[in-house]
């Protein structure tokens, strides 16, 4: 079905840029604050009037408990940042199982990713790119630096998989994965808000403003003319 192969081409290309950035050009892009505040700005745009709309519209079936699991991506990733870099100051002196505890996290979230746009390209093609875009900024932008240093090739290419994994598994339990779609895009939204938040409170090391700015504005306006067409 035409459904099947844009949710694979997508997941493919988001799984393919997750790797190249991850482990090619990580380095460059983290220095590179316009793009990580564009992709912020993009981000919360793409949150605040799309995700959170969605996961209201979600909530009118299956009621108010929905916004926990938006709550639960925000605390978890919160928690697991926090301990993670309590006592160890820099991202090098993590140890083994900290990084452990990263790596599944960012695995099981981007795995998320890939079911949820098996159910956007359900709905179309457009709210299919505008689920896609945000996302994809958000890998190569290098939004939450993780820095995960696997040991061999085949374990950086089994992680960056993670969104063609969770586009199959949409695919092969297709229903399954529509009737918990609400929980999923809630605890994506909770955990891409925290992501958000952290990158783009101003700090000393060269936040971009205007960049964020001009993310916001522009993913705004797309966003606005795409209600004319959905």
């Amino acid at each position: 079905m035409a459904f099947h192969l844009l949710s694979l081409i997508l997941a493919g290309i988001l799984s393919f840029a997750d790797y190249v950035t991850e482990h090619i050009f990580s380095e460059k892009l983290r220095k590179n604050q316009k793009l990580v505040s564009f992709s912020a700005g993009v981000a919360i745009s793409y949150i605040v009037l799309n995700l959170f709309p969605e996961i209201s519209s979600n909530s009118l079936i299956e009621g108010k408990r929905i916004f926990l699991y938006a709550l639960l991506g925000f605390v978890a990733l919160n928690l697991i940042e926090q301990y993670i870099f309590k006592g160890t100051g820099k991202i090098k002196n993590i140890s083994k199982y900290h990084k452990g505890v990263h790596v599944a996290y960012f695995f099981i979230y981007n795995l998320f990713i890939g079911m949820v746009l098996i159910n956007f390209t359900l709905k179309g093609l457009t709210p299919t790119l505008l689920f896609f875009v945000p996302f994809l900024l958000y890998i190569i932008a290098e939004m939450l630096p993780q820095e995960f240093e696997f040991k061999n090739r085949l374990s950086k290419v089994f992680y960056s998989l993670a969104p063609l994994f969770g586009a199959l598994l949409g695919i092969i339990y297709k229903d399954f994965t529509i009737s918990i779609f609400g929980k999923l895009i809630a605890f994506i939204t909770g955990t891409l808000l925290y992501i958000v938040i952290r990158e783009s409170l101003p700090s000393y090391e060269a936040e971009k403003p205007l960049y964020f700015m001009i993310g916001v504005l522009l993913y705004t306006l797309i966003l606005y003319l795409s209600w004319n067409l959905v």
